[in-house]
Protein backbone atom coordinates (compact mmCIF):
# COMPACT_ATOMS: atom_id res chain seq x y z
CA UNK A 1 0.00 0.00 0.00
CA UNK A 2 2.84 2.38 0.80
CA UNK A 3 4.40 1.73 -2.60
CA UNK A 4 1.10 2.50 -4.33
CA UNK A 5 0.90 5.85 -2.60
CA UNK A 6 4.39 6.74 -3.83
CA UNK A 7 3.40 6.13 -7.42
CA UNK A 8 0.14 8.05 -7.09
CA UNK A 9 0.31 10.83 -9.72
CA UNK A 10 -1.60 13.54 -7.89
CA UNK A 11 -2.26 14.42 -4.28
CA UNK A 12 -5.98 15.04 -3.78
CA UNK A 13 -6.94 18.19 -1.94
CA UNK A 14 -7.99 18.17 1.70
CA UNK A 15 -10.10 20.91 3.21
CA UNK A 16 -10.68 22.24 -0.32
CA UNK A 17 -13.82 24.09 0.80
CA UNK A 18 -11.67 27.06 1.82
CA UNK A 19 -10.51 27.47 -1.78
CA UNK A 20 -14.00 27.43 -3.27
CA UNK A 21 -14.63 31.21 -2.95
CA UNK A 22 -11.46 32.03 -4.90
CA UNK A 23 -12.37 29.58 -7.66
CA UNK A 24 -15.97 30.79 -7.71
CA UNK A 25 -14.75 34.35 -8.31
CA UNK A 26 -12.95 33.04 -11.36
CA UNK A 27 -16.13 31.36 -12.60
CA UNK A 28 -18.14 34.52 -11.94
CA UNK A 29 -15.64 36.60 -13.91
CA UNK A 30 -16.05 34.31 -16.93
CA UNK A 31 -19.85 34.49 -16.62
CA UNK A 32 -19.72 38.30 -16.55
CA UNK A 33 -17.48 38.29 -19.63
CA UNK A 34 -19.98 36.02 -21.41
CA UNK A 35 -22.80 38.39 -20.44
CA UNK A 36 -20.89 41.44 -21.65
CA UNK A 37 -19.97 39.80 -24.96
CA UNK A 38 -23.56 38.70 -25.51
CA UNK A 39 -24.81 42.25 -24.97
CA UNK A 40 -22.00 43.66 -27.09
CA UNK A 41 -23.04 41.50 -30.04
CA UNK A 42 -26.75 42.14 -29.55
CA UNK A 43 -26.70 43.88 -32.91
CA UNK A 44 -26.72 40.46 -34.55
CA UNK A 45 -30.50 40.54 -34.19
CA UNK A 46 -30.61 43.22 -36.92
CA UNK A 47 -28.87 40.99 -39.48
CA UNK A 48 -31.54 40.25 -42.08
CA UNK A 49 -29.92 37.13 -43.53
CA UNK A 50 -30.82 34.30 -41.17
CA UNK A 51 -27.96 32.05 -42.31
CA UNK A 52 -25.34 34.75 -41.76
CA UNK A 53 -26.82 35.59 -38.38
CA UNK A 54 -26.78 31.97 -37.27
CA UNK A 55 -23.21 31.49 -38.43
CA UNK A 56 -22.05 34.57 -36.50
CA UNK A 57 -24.11 33.68 -33.44
CA UNK A 58 -22.89 30.08 -33.57
CA UNK A 59 -19.30 31.29 -33.67
CA UNK A 60 -19.97 33.50 -30.64
CA UNK A 61 -21.53 30.58 -28.74
CA UNK A 62 -18.58 28.32 -29.54
CA UNK A 63 -16.16 31.05 -28.43
CA UNK A 64 -17.98 31.47 -25.10
CA UNK A 65 -18.06 27.73 -24.45
CA UNK A 66 -14.37 27.53 -25.31
CA UNK A 67 -13.74 30.39 -22.87
CA UNK A 68 -15.40 28.46 -20.05
CA UNK A 69 -13.51 25.29 -21.00
CA UNK A 70 -10.20 27.14 -21.18
CA UNK A 71 -10.66 28.77 -17.79
CA UNK A 72 -11.60 25.43 -16.27
CA UNK A 73 -8.56 23.78 -17.84
CA UNK A 74 -6.34 26.57 -16.51
CA UNK A 75 -7.68 26.11 -12.99
CA UNK A 76 -7.35 22.32 -13.21
CA UNK A 77 -3.80 22.53 -14.55
CA UNK A 78 -2.75 24.85 -11.74
CA UNK A 79 -4.28 22.61 -9.10
CA UNK A 80 -2.68 19.53 -10.67
CA UNK A 81 0.73 21.19 -10.59
CA UNK A 82 0.19 22.04 -6.94
CA UNK A 83 -0.82 18.44 -6.23
CA UNK A 84 2.39 17.12 -7.77
CA UNK A 85 4.48 19.64 -5.83
CA UNK A 86 2.81 18.71 -2.53
CA UNK A 87 3.18 15.01 -3.31
CA UNK A 88 6.91 15.42 -3.87
CA UNK A 89 7.16 17.45 -0.68
CA UNK A 90 5.49 14.68 1.31
CA UNK A 91 7.70 12.01 -0.23
CA UNK A 92 10.72 14.08 0.76
CA UNK A 93 9.50 14.08 4.38
CA UNK A 94 7.93 17.55 4.41
CA UNK A 95 4.62 18.39 6.05
CA UNK A 96 2.32 20.54 3.88
CA UNK A 97 0.18 23.25 5.42
CA UNK A 98 -3.59 23.34 5.30
CA UNK A 99 -3.56 26.02 2.60
CA UNK A 100 -1.25 23.91 0.45
CA UNK A 101 -3.46 20.85 0.81
CA UNK A 102 -6.56 22.90 -0.02
CA UNK A 103 -4.88 24.21 -3.19
CA UNK A 104 -4.42 20.71 -4.61
CA UNK A 105 -6.54 19.17 -7.33
CA UNK A 106 -10.03 17.91 -6.51
CA UNK A 107 -13.07 17.75 -8.85
CA UNK A 108 -15.45 18.53 -5.99
CA UNK A 109 -13.78 21.90 -5.61
CA UNK A 110 -14.72 22.91 -9.16
CA UNK A 111 -18.24 21.52 -8.79
CA UNK A 112 -18.81 23.45 -5.57
CA UNK A 113 -17.54 26.67 -7.16
CA UNK A 114 -19.87 26.20 -10.13
CA UNK A 115 -22.87 25.59 -7.89
CA UNK A 116 -22.02 28.64 -5.81
CA UNK A 117 -22.14 30.84 -8.91
CA UNK A 118 -24.85 29.15 -10.96
CA UNK A 119 -27.23 27.98 -8.24
CA UNK A 120 -29.39 31.11 -8.27
CA UNK A 121 -29.41 31.70 -12.06
CA UNK A 122 -30.08 28.02 -12.67
CA UNK A 123 -32.96 27.99 -10.17
CA UNK A 124 -34.47 31.09 -11.79
CA UNK A 125 -34.11 29.55 -15.24
CA UNK A 126 -35.91 26.41 -14.06
CA UNK A 127 -38.77 28.56 -12.75
CA UNK A 128 -38.94 30.48 -16.03
CA UNK A 129 -38.89 27.21 -17.98
CA UNK A 130 -41.70 25.68 -15.93
CA UNK A 131 -43.85 28.82 -16.15
CA UNK A 132 -43.25 29.40 -19.87
CA UNK A 133 -46.34 29.95 -22.02
CA UNK A 134 -46.76 29.70 -25.78
CA UNK A 135 -46.42 32.91 -27.74
CA UNK A 136 -49.62 34.89 -28.11
CA UNK A 137 -50.22 38.33 -29.56
CA UNK A 138 -51.44 40.82 -26.98
CA UNK A 139 -53.62 43.61 -28.33
CA UNK A 140 -52.53 46.99 -27.02
CA UNK A 141 -54.86 49.67 -25.75
CA UNK A 142 -57.11 51.09 -28.44
CA UNK A 143 -56.73 54.78 -29.25
CA UNK A 144 -59.27 57.11 -27.72
CA UNK A 145 -60.78 58.13 -31.05
CA UNK A 146 -61.52 54.49 -31.84
CA UNK A 147 -62.87 53.50 -28.44
CA UNK A 148 -65.03 56.66 -28.27
CA UNK A 149 -66.41 56.36 -31.78
CA UNK A 150 -67.06 52.62 -31.70
CA UNK A 151 -67.86 52.05 -28.03
CA UNK A 152 -71.41 51.01 -28.92
CA UNK A 153 -70.39 48.91 -31.93
CA UNK A 154 -70.25 45.30 -30.71
CA UNK A 155 -69.40 44.07 -34.18
CA UNK A 156 -66.12 46.03 -33.94
CA UNK A 157 -65.04 45.80 -30.30
CA UNK A 158 -65.99 42.18 -29.57
CA UNK A 159 -63.85 40.66 -32.36
CA UNK A 160 -60.93 42.84 -31.27
CA UNK A 161 -61.36 41.75 -27.65
CA UNK A 162 -61.12 38.12 -28.71
CA UNK A 163 -57.46 38.67 -29.60
CA UNK A 164 -56.61 40.12 -26.23
CA UNK A 165 -54.53 37.96 -23.89
CA UNK A 166 -53.75 38.67 -20.25
CA UNK A 167 -50.37 40.32 -19.83
CA UNK A 168 -47.62 38.33 -18.17
CA UNK A 169 -46.88 39.18 -14.55
CA UNK A 170 -44.23 41.86 -14.22
CA UNK A 171 -42.20 39.75 -11.80
CA UNK A 172 -41.88 36.93 -14.32
CA UNK A 173 -40.85 39.37 -17.04
CA UNK A 174 -38.15 40.75 -14.76
CA UNK A 175 -36.93 37.25 -13.91
CA UNK A 176 -36.86 36.31 -17.57
CA UNK A 177 -34.70 39.38 -18.25
CA UNK A 178 -32.24 38.35 -15.53
CA UNK A 179 -32.10 34.78 -16.84
CA UNK A 180 -31.61 35.80 -20.48
CA UNK A 181 -28.84 38.35 -20.01
CA UNK A 182 -26.01 35.75 -19.79
CA UNK A 183 -27.67 33.81 -22.62
CA UNK A 184 -27.86 36.58 -25.22
CA UNK A 185 -25.56 34.68 -27.58
CA UNK A 186 -28.03 31.80 -27.81
CA UNK A 187 -30.98 34.07 -28.62
CA UNK A 188 -29.60 35.03 -32.03
CA UNK A 189 -29.72 31.42 -33.23
CA UNK A 190 -33.51 31.58 -33.71
CA UNK A 191 -35.40 33.47 -36.38
CA UNK A 192 -37.49 35.60 -34.03
CA UNK A 193 -36.67 35.67 -30.31
CA UNK A 194 -40.14 36.97 -29.42
CA UNK A 195 -42.04 34.28 -31.28
CA UNK A 196 -39.59 31.65 -30.01
CA UNK A 197 -39.83 32.89 -26.42
CA UNK A 198 -41.59 29.71 -25.28
CA UNK A 199 -38.80 27.38 -26.41
CA UNK A 200 -36.06 29.78 -25.32
CA UNK A 201 -37.58 29.82 -21.84
CA UNK A 202 -37.85 26.04 -21.81
CA UNK A 203 -34.23 25.60 -22.91
CA UNK A 204 -32.74 28.30 -20.67
CA UNK A 205 -31.57 25.80 -17.98
CA UNK A 206 -29.68 23.87 -20.67
CA UNK A 207 -27.78 27.00 -21.66
CA UNK A 208 -26.51 27.42 -18.11
CA UNK A 209 -25.72 23.72 -17.88
CA UNK A 210 -23.66 24.04 -21.07
CA UNK A 211 -21.53 26.74 -19.42
CA UNK A 212 -21.10 24.61 -16.32
CA UNK A 213 -20.29 21.44 -18.25
CA UNK A 214 -17.58 23.18 -20.29
CA UNK A 215 -15.87 24.63 -17.22
CA UNK A 216 -16.09 21.37 -15.28
CA UNK A 217 -14.88 19.33 -18.26
CA UNK A 218 -11.94 21.67 -18.66
CA UNK A 219 -11.09 21.30 -14.98
CA UNK A 220 -11.17 17.50 -15.25
CA UNK A 221 -8.78 17.73 -18.19
CA UNK A 222 -6.31 19.71 -16.05
CA UNK A 223 -4.15 16.73 -14.95
CA UNK A 224 -3.78 15.44 -18.51
CA UNK A 225 -2.93 18.92 -19.69
CA UNK A 226 -0.34 19.25 -16.93
CA UNK A 227 1.24 15.89 -17.85
CA UNK A 228 1.47 16.98 -21.47
CA UNK A 229 3.09 20.26 -20.47
CA UNK A 230 5.51 18.46 -18.16
CA UNK A 231 6.47 16.01 -20.94
CA UNK A 232 7.07 18.93 -23.31
CA UNK A 233 9.31 20.62 -20.73
CA UNK A 234 11.31 17.41 -20.19
CA UNK A 235 11.73 17.03 -23.95
CA UNK A 236 12.93 20.61 -24.32
CA UNK A 237 15.43 20.06 -21.49
CA UNK A 238 16.76 16.92 -23.17
CA UNK A 239 17.15 18.76 -26.45
CA UNK A 240 18.93 21.63 -24.72
CA UNK A 241 21.25 19.19 -22.91
CA UNK A 242 22.00 17.37 -26.17
CA UNK A 243 22.82 20.63 -27.93
CA UNK A 244 25.04 21.71 -25.04
CA UNK A 245 26.86 18.37 -25.08
CA UNK A 246 27.48 18.66 -28.82
CA UNK A 247 28.85 22.14 -28.30
CA UNK A 248 31.16 20.90 -25.54
CA UNK A 249 32.24 18.02 -27.76
CA UNK A 250 33.18 20.39 -30.56
CA UNK A 251 35.16 22.55 -28.18
CA UNK A 252 36.98 19.51 -26.77
CA UNK A 253 37.92 18.27 -30.22
CA UNK A 254 39.29 21.63 -31.35
CA UNK A 255 40.93 22.65 -28.10
CA UNK A 256 44.43 22.20 -29.43
CA UNK A 257 43.70 24.22 -32.54
CA UNK A 258 44.47 21.30 -34.84
CA UNK A 259 42.85 18.17 -36.17
CA UNK A 260 42.46 15.23 -33.80
CA UNK A 261 42.68 11.58 -34.69
CA UNK A 262 39.69 9.21 -34.72
CA UNK A 263 40.39 7.63 -31.35
CA UNK A 264 40.24 10.95 -29.55
CA UNK A 265 36.97 11.89 -31.28
CA UNK A 266 35.40 8.53 -30.43
CA UNK A 267 36.45 8.83 -26.78
CA UNK A 268 35.07 12.37 -26.55
CA UNK A 269 31.73 11.29 -28.07
CA UNK A 270 31.53 8.44 -25.55
CA UNK A 271 32.04 10.86 -22.67
CA UNK A 272 29.38 13.20 -24.08
CA UNK A 273 26.87 10.35 -24.31
CA UNK A 274 27.46 9.61 -20.66
CA UNK A 275 26.59 13.19 -19.83
CA UNK A 276 23.30 12.90 -21.77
Amino acid sequence: MKRANKTKPFRRAEGWIRRVPALSRRVLAVLLIATALGMLFSGLASVANLLVRRVLAGGLVVALLALFAGEGAGAGTGDAAESRRIGEKERAGGVPTGEELAACYHPSKALAALLLVFALPLALSVYVALSAEPYAYTLQDLPSWLSAGYASREDVLLPLAAYQAPAAPEARVFLRLIVRLPQMAFLHLVRDAERSAFWLDRLSPLFYLAYMACFFGGYLAGPARWRKREAAERKSKRIAARRASKSNLAQALTRGGGEVHYGQRQEAEKNAKKLI
